[in-house]
């Protein structure tokens, strides 16, 4: 048994390096479907502000073009916001539903030649056709990790949730419930090899790499170009009220911190992005690994989404 445990283990290493030389294999096809899900939330949220900075600055020239402007100026403001504001929601949708396509996509094409050309499209309408389990798997796991009782061992939570999205992904029709219920039975005697797979996706998607990417982007003046832009709208915050609620516990705001927090967050946010499918292969590997006997058992009724995911029929 402790050899097994050991093997195991040692695999968790194995899975790791392995699946960073699959995600670099596709991390052109892979940035190509995120494009959208990671920027189209930053484009949305950036014509947002945008927009609400320059009719902060101009709505008394507005104002004063007709009595029409004058007296519907908010309605006229939101109707200009409403297609920005589908793009950032869309953005975040389809990033959403990336988390199970990019499981099937690593399902059908890990560990073998290079496909070509991935039908991203069809791993998406696999899990849109379950939308409504999707979504309850979703706040299931969001709920499990907030609620105020468990937030003390959410890390140990995690850990014993972290396979529910490969299992509701590859064994169809399992309901959320079954999908965590699943999860807790995979990771239950592997709970040392899961946390070791875990901590090194964590440190490298979550720490090491956006920590490596905001020192380059400083040294090439991208995060001092943020800065400057967002600050411009940082200043019409109301920065003395928060301040005078922020005097309670010694602290004070400027827009310069404001600026310079958001145009971190915004590099960190698009590197931890497209790390996305690095950690999807990952635990794709890992549930492989823990439950070899039921990927036998359902992976001929997977024909149809390899098929159509990769242009190839399955090989047997």
């Amino acid at each position: 048994m402790a050899k097994k445990k050991s093997n195991k283990i040692i695999s968790a290493f194995s899975i790791f390096f392995s699946s960073a030389k699959t995600y670099f294999l596709y991390l052109d096809q892979c940035f190509k479907y995120l494009s959208f899900p990671i920027f189209g939330q930053l484009i949305g949220l950036a014509l947002i502000f945008t927009c609400t900075y320059y009719f902060n600055i101009n709505k008394e020239n507005i104002s004063n073009i007709s009595p029409f402007f004058e007296n519907h100026l908010y309605t006229i403001f939101y109707i200009v916001l409403l297609p920005f504001f589908i793009i950032f929601v869309k953005a975040i949708y389809d990033y959403v539903l990336a988390f199970c396509g990019l499981n099937l996509l690593f399902y059908t094409v890990s560990n073998k030649k290079k496909v070509k050309d991935i039908n991203f499209k069809a791993n998406k309408d696999v899990i849109q056709r379950r939308l409504f389990q999707y979504i309850l798997l979703m706040l299931l796991v969001s709920v499990l990790l907030v609620v105020p009782p468990l937030i003390f061992v959410a890390p140990i939570i995690w850990v014993f949730l972290c396979l529910s999205f490969q299992v509701f992904s590859f064994e169809n029709g399992t309901s959320a419930f079954k999908a965590i219920g699943r999860s807790v039975e995979l990771v239950k005697g592997n709970f040392i090899a899961t946390s070791i797979l875990l901590l090194l996706c964590g440190f490298t998607t979550y720490w090491f790499l956006p920590n490596v990417f905001l020192w380059a982007c400083e040294k090439i003046s991208v995060t001092s170009f943020l800065i400057n832009k967002i600050e411009l709208i940082a200043q019409m915050l109301p920065l003395n009220h928060y301040n005078d609620i922020l005097s309670i516990v010694n602290y004070e705001i400027d827009a310069l911190t404001i600026a310079k927090a958001s145009a971190e967050s915004v590099i960190t946010f698009i590197v931890i992005g497209f790390s996305l499918p690095f950690r999807c292969c990952c635990f794709t590997e890992l549930y492989k690994l823990y439950d070899s006997e039921k990927i036998k058992e359902f992976s001929k009724s997977t024909d149809d989404i390899i098929e159509r995911a990769t242009g190839k029929k399955r090989k047997n």
